[in-house]
């Protein structure tokens, strides 16, 4: 099946999405967490934990991992690896390689801090701190690093949020409309810039969402911009409980490559298995209470990155990207104050993507 057989792909994503409702309104959370309708999707993680000792047995096939130590288990196992084309939905094969291994290193959080400044400035003390910074800085460096500018420059920017959902297409089944855009953005990107084109649409999504993430924890967190504003290097505090708490990729799907035992769960070759970070990062039993973001957690392991025995240094790309958009608004976040609702997108689970987040400094 291509996109270009609309007929077929919009009728197998509605039945897809009609499946996960189904599943979902009938007791099954994981269902409904891959329907993408809310906000806080929380509620479905614990309920997720609830409902079983091990692993949960979703009716969409997966077996889904939502405590720390059972998802650091299957991440860095050498059991695992990530779900191939055998373990897919046929609407979701197109965005198989949406996360290519391997790429150049990320730049320096120094080096990132006057691009974040020079943005700011350029979009005013009125913005949607998603689109106008978080999103616009990272697609300026890529576009950069092709050695792209003017019309060209903006293309590849515009390609670049067109791909965005592809991570979550991985899971969700998305409307037709954005899966054609997504998957031609996507060819595009590949033509012109090979994998790593491919690759810079996911780590500019998972930035944007990142550095977005990190600057709201920031003011919505009583004396913490001003602390910020007195020490520039908590950033790298605020960050690290951004990734704990909202980090960059929530539901990382991977395929078992032999027979596993995870919390006493038999999980047999082929079976997929789903890692819920964002549940397993606010696991009670190892972070004291887990939903309250604080800066100065001591003694607590690290949040897990969903890279399945390697990184492809996604992670770090967006980890990186929002220390330096906190320390280039350090100054100015005491001020600053949401002019709106902040609006997340729908049908991301895996990114949780964020859409609109209007500010004024």
């Amino acid at each position: 099946m291509t996109t270009t057989d609309r007929s077929r792909l919009g009728s197998r994503l509605q039945m897809a999405r009609g499946w996960y409702w189904a599943f979902g309104v009938n007791g099954d959370p994981y269902a409904m967490l891959l329907c993408g309708q809310d906000d806080t999707p929380d509620h479905w993680y614990e309920q997720i934990r609830s409902a079983s000792e091990g692993p949960f047995r979703s009716r969409c096939g997966a077996w889904v991992v939502t405590r720390y130590a059972a998802a650091a288990q299957v991440l860095r196992g050498p059991g695992f690896a990530r779900a191939g084309g055998e373990a897919a939905e046929e609407w979701a094969r197109p965005f198989l390689d949406a996360r290519p291994a391997g790429g150049p290193p990320p730049a320096a959080v120094d080096e990132l801090v006057p691009e974040y400044r020079k943005v700011a400035a350029e979009a005013g003390a009125r913005l949607d701190l998603l689109r106008d910074l978080a999103r616009e800085t990272p697609a300026r460096g890529v576009t950069a690093r092709l050695g792209l500018a003017g019309e060209d420059a903006r293309r590849v920017a515009a390609l670049l949020h067109s791909g965005a959902p592809a991570l979550d297409a991985r899971l969700t089944p998305q409307p037709l409309a954005v899966t054609e855009r997504t998957v031609a953005a996507l060819a595009e990107l590949r033509r012109l810039a090979g994998a790593e084109g491919v690759r810079a649409a996911a780590g500019c999504e998972m930035a944007a969402n990142t550095v977005t993430n990190a600057a709201l924890a920031t003011l919505r967190t009583p004396g913490l911009a001003g602390r910020l504003a007195d020490d520039p290097d908590v950033a790298d505090r605020i960050v690290a409980e951004t990734l704990r708490t909202a980090p960059p990729v929530h539901l990382e799907a991977g395929r078992a490559t032999a027979g596993q035992t995870v919390e006493g769960t038999a999980i047999a070759e082929g079976d997929v298995v789903v890692v819920a970070l964002a549940a397993a990062h606010r696991d009670p039993e190892v972070f004291a209470e887990p939903d309250r973001f604080d800066v100065d957690r001591a003694a607590t392991p690290a949040a897990l990155t969903s890279g399945f025995g390697h990184s492809d240094g996604l992670e770090e790309f967006a980890a990186r990207h929002a220390a330096a958009a906190l320390r280039a608004l350090a100054d100015v976040l005491p001020g600053t104050a949401l002019t709106g609702p902040v609006v997340r997108r729908r049908r991301s689970p895996v990114l949780r993507g964020i859409s609109r987040c209007p500010v004024e400094i």
